[in-house]
């Protein structure tokens, strides 16, 4: 729950859960220009992580964040139960971004580094003496 409530804040929506990797996505139906869905989709990991930081006395349990940007397409598959699932290379590069992080970090992909790049700079600027 809280998790899904850290989604809502941000406009990231939850597309499926498989096994302990949630999958997410930003940009769909949502007006807000390009960078601005990314920089939810950020924001939401950052929380995500902080949230997942107070739970880390819990034997055993790890997490990491991969993101990326890009085009995919969705579909229903299946006819009793079906299912809403998403594709293509953007949705890879995601996972292979994921699956490589360093536990306990947010690894983002180089097209995604520099969408964000001019907010970056906001950012470093802003806590800058």
């Amino acid at each position: 729950r809280i998790i899904e409530h850290i989604m809502q804040q941000f406009g990231v929506r939850k597309v499926k859960t498989i096994g302990s990797t949630i999958m997410l996505v930003a940009g769909i139906d949502d007006p807000r220009p390009r960078q601005e869905q990314l920089a939810g989709m950020v924001d939401a990991a950052i929380a995500t992580r902080s949230c997942v930081l107070h739970l880390m006395d819990v034997p055993g349990l790890t997490y990491r964040i991969g993101i990326h940007c890009g085009p995919c397409f969705g579909a229903v598959i299946g006819g009793n139960g079906a299912i809403f699932d998403l594709f293509g290379d953007t949705v890879n590069t995601a996972s292979r971004m994921c699956s490589t992080a360093q536990v306990g970090l947010i690894q983002i992909s180089s097209p995604t580094h520099q969408l964000l790049l001019p907010r970056l700079r906001e950012v470093v600027m802003a806590q800058a003496p």
